[in-house]
């Protein structure tokens, strides 16, 4: 069937369920929901799968999170360095939906401008830039993170002789052999660009504002994975997987180790980097003022290597102005550069498009989140949301599993709504670094969970009725909240 064919075709009818977006998260609600036979299409905006790893290639782009954690358990992703690199994960997504025959229940190209739940009929109309779709629920699984990256404003920048480019805008094109760079932020992106860079680039100056908690690995699997992995080969999965559970429960342990008891995170970390860089960069750079995982820990691979190197070095200041050949700090001291790459950040963006109950819209400001998974007063919407300490996949197939059984429920017995109340819920994120911080009044506010996966896959995802509120069809509902009247 030809594609305008395809897409009339799902346009015409009414669908069980739509799935907004094919990167992990979709990829892992599609698959739940086809082993329970549940009938779905997946509307994705680009032409391509996999998300972010489709759409990131700079230099050093990498999941920081170990892949036999990250990786679905349902396909285990095998691979001889636990960090692999953004390609690889866009490739081994593609593979998924290869071998899961996901492809006849994906159409690309479909943008989605807003989403309406018709109260009388129990439906969603999905508008896109393709027209009209329908569905009894919809699934959102279009990511937290903008489309455009977050880039402060810096005074001077015009007079700056060279390129000013943020790290997401990075490509194999991007001329950066023999220039000398600074590199604008700490976090996990600068952290993973910066080792690739230097590979490259005459020289690298790492700038940041204030010490970030980095842990270098060596990216080598041991030698009970390696068995682990070669069973697993053989037919043999269970290995694998309790090698998986026991690495997650691993993280989850160290995250409340370090949360609980800061001091031991701080000698673990001092003696990590004490005898890697001089007394005094270690004392201005490797120290930060947080605590252990208050902010996510970066993860950084041959970071050592190239600052032993020399070409590398790192400096910790505030930047006061840019000139015509690099750049001046509060301080005084000035940064000579020809190219200026800003790894800050990004924006967090859960909701890229309207929702609307009839014709009025839903605030979503500071809406209570239950479970990662449901928004308050919102009916049949899901909005799977990963743990952002650990593995993102892992709770992602923990929420996947529960709204299939809600759905599997409502079938059974006939249901045609499903929601949780809307209420206040205090805003506790689990981590607090800056792009959560800046937008933290417009975030959902998560409850129902411990915020550890390991642990709430045991207490927090079994199905209970009486945690949902069910209707029929018949009765009349109220859904509080909402903004205005739609134009």
């Amino acid at each position: 069937m030809k594609s305008d064919e395809r897409l009339a075709a799902h346009q015409g009818k009414t669908h069980k369920v739509i799935i907004v977006g094919l990167g992990v998260t979709g990829i892992a609600v599609s698959y739940y929901l086809s082993k329970n036979n549940i009938q779905h299409v997946i509307l994705e905006k680009s032409a391509e799968i996999g998300g972010i790893w489709s759409t990131q290639s700079w230099p050093g782009v990498r999941c920081d999170t170990e892949i036999n954690s990250y990786s679905y358990s349902f396909k285990p992703f095998i691979s001889a360095e636990p960090l692999v690199p953004g390609r690889a994960i866009a490739r081994y997504l593609e593979e998924v939906v290869e071998h899961f025959q996901m492809k006849d229940r994906i159409l690309f190209g479909v943008a989605v401008e807003k989403a309406v739940f018709d109260s009388q009929k129990s439906l969603w109309h999905i508008h896109t830039n393709l027209g009209r779709f329908t569905s009894a629920f919809l699934i959102n699984a279009n990511g937290y993170i903008s489309d455009e990256p977050y880039a402060p404003p810096f005074v001077g920048a015009e007079n700056f002789r060279g390129d000013i480019v943020h790290l997401s805008r990075l490509n194999e094109s991007t001329r950066i052999e023999n220039k000398r760079i600074i590199l604008v932020g700490s976090g996990a992106s600068a952290i993973s660009a910066a080792p690739a860079l230097c590979s490259n680039c005459r020289s690298l100056t790492l700038l940041q504002r204030s010490p970030s908690y980095i842990y270098e690995g060596n990216n080598k699997i041991g030698a009970l994975t390696r068995i682990t992995q070669t069973m697993y080969q053989t037919g043999i999965s269970h290995p694998v997987k309790a090698m998986t559970f026991f690495a997650r429960l691993k993280n989850d342990l160290i995250f409340v180790v370090f949360r609980q008891f800061p001091s031991i995170g701080r000698a673990f970390f001092n003696r990590h980097w004490k005898r890697s860089v001089d007394e005094k960069t270690f004392k201005e750079s490797f120290q930060p003022s947080y605590n252990p995982w208050e902010q996510r820990i970066a993860v950084s691979i041959g970071l050592k290597d190239v600052l032993r190197s020399g070409k590398m070095r790192v400096v910790t200041g505030k930047i006061k102005s840019f000139a015509a050949g690099g750049v001046l700090l509060e301080d005084g001291r000035f940064i000579e550069a020809e190219m200026c790459i800003l790894a800050t950040g990004y924006n967090l963006r859960l909701f890229k498009f309207d929702l609307l109950l009839d014709d009025r819209k839903i605030d979503t400001r500071r809406i209570n989140f239950y479970k990662g998974m449901m928004m308050g007063g919102i009916p049949n919407y899901f909005q799977p949301f990963g743990a952002l300490h650990t593995s993102w996949t892992y709770r992602i197939e923990m929420v996947s599993r529960l709204i299939t059984k809600i759905i599997v429920h409502m079938e059974k017995s006939k249901l045609k709504t499903v929601s949780v109340d809307r209420k206040n819920v205090p805003q506790k994120p689990r981590i607090t670094p800056n792009y959560i911080m800046r937008c933290l009044s417009e975030l959902p506010a998560i409850y129902g969970t411990l915020e550890l996966p390991s642990i709430d896959n045991w207490f927090f995802f079994s199905f209970r009725k009486r945690n949902y509120k069910f209707s029929a069809g018949t009765e009349t509902h109220s859904f509080p909240y909402i903004l205005r009247a739609s134009s």
